[in-house]
């Protein structure tokens, strides 16, 4: 087993871990995976080190986990002999960009570099962020209230309305002007794009966040491009991204959003994250497992939920149905026949239930 020491009694996790004082470091680890060609690649990961080995699994864990779908080695020399990875969506390469302690080392940020190649090569940077107390990942939209969320939103659309506007009367008093037979076909083609979108985000209900970021002392939204990649060249606004420093949220952050922002507050938050978050636990009292449980959260990529012998290592996914209190988590083979099931109840910070398989009955339990 991974991780040693966890209690699945129930201690919060908020309230135990690392003190704000701690130190953390990133020695990155080298895998070998297969790209969409079939060749070798190298990807390379943070592994990060801290005084509380448990607060360094829990990060190491969900760092394999969601970027390469595979568990943390409990020592960095043991990712040397790791067999080649194989992923669902093959990449050309994965660099770490950035690690470090920011908001008065609140919270841990990482990004990593990442490329891939299918109909076109594209790269992106994805972010990640850990409360520095106990190694839980920070999903940036619980760190607003409820009110906080529908408020942003409104203002959100209303500025990418009032952009879109704007650069819809500037490209119709270019094409006012007279202007060269390309030009002009350029700005039409800016036009029917500018209005395409415009009449899309009007529609909207007034109350999606788009991609939020974490900064230093800040949030940042980005609600996207209006254009494609097939049509990219044609759009001069880009990515709408608004910016806002933490004293202007204040009226917009849940208890847990002024904790990490403002240093305000305890902190406290449900120990579980409701979008993302790796359990670990045991089948029958002797079968160690490690399980990763993840929502559909607009504009955050959490893989799909899974779970792992920890014995075997290997990734299986499964479909989760909720039934007022009781979760069904679903595996099933190639052809979509169930091969086993694990049903549980929540009892505080714990799961409680049991696995089915193979005509046996087990118990089932997990913890953060």
């Amino acid at each position: 087993m991974l991780v040693k020491n966890i209690s699945l009694l129930g201690s919060a996790l908020l309230f135990s871990g690392t003190c704000l004082g701690a130190t953390f470091s990133d020695k990155p680890l080298k895998y070998v995976s297969k790209n969409n060609m079939g060749g070798k690649t190298e990807l390379t990961i943070p592994f990060i080190s801290t005084e509380d080995q448990q607060v360094a699994d829990r990060i190491n864990n969900f760092l394999h986990i969601h970027l390469l779908n595979t568990l943390s080695p409990a020592k960095e020399d043991a990712a040397k002999k790791t067999a080649l990875l194989e992923l669902e969506f093959p990449l050309e390469s994965m660099e770490p960009a950035s690690s470090g302690l920011v908001n008065g080392k609140r919270q841990y940020a990482i990004a990593v570099n990442t490329e891939g190649c299918g109909a076109y090569c594209s790269s992106s940077e994805i972010h990640i962020d850990f409360d520095t107390r106990s190694g839980r990942v920070i999903t940036p939209v619980e760190l607003l209230s409820e009110s906080g969320k529908k408020a942003l939103g409104a203002l959100l659309q209303k500025d990418s309305l009032r952009r879109l506007r704007t650069e819809i009367a500037r490209l119709e008093k270019l094409l006012a002007k007279g202007t060269k037979q390309y030009n002009k076909e350029v700005i039409a083609q800016q036009l029917e794009l500018y209005e395409h979108c415009l009449e899309a985000r009007n529609g909207k209900a007034g109350n999606y966040l788009g991609s939020i970021r974490i900064l230093d002392g800040a949030l940042s939204f980005d609600i996207g491009p209006c254009s494609a990649h097939v049509n990219q060249a044609l759009d001069d606004l880009g990515n709408l991204v608004m910016t806002f420093k933490a004293p202007q949220l204040t009226a917009y952050l849940s208890n847990y959003g002024k904790y990490i922002l403002l240093g305000e507050g305890t902190g406290s938050i449900d120990d579980i994250n409701p979008y993302a978050q790796v359990f670990r636990g045991k089948i029958n009292g002797n079968m160690p497992i490690t399980l990763m449980l993840t929502s559909n959260v607009e504009g955050i990529s959490y893989p799909s939920s899974r779970y792992f012998y920890d014995r075997h290592r290997k990734a299986i996914e499964l479909s989760v149905e909720r039934k007022k209190d009781v979760t069904e988590l679903t595996e099933s083979d190639s052809k979509g026949n169930t091969t086993a099931s694990i049903s549980y109840r929540r009892a505080g910070n714990k799961l409680l239930g049991q696995w089915r398989g193979g005509g046996k009955t087990l118990t089932f339990e997990a913890a953060p």
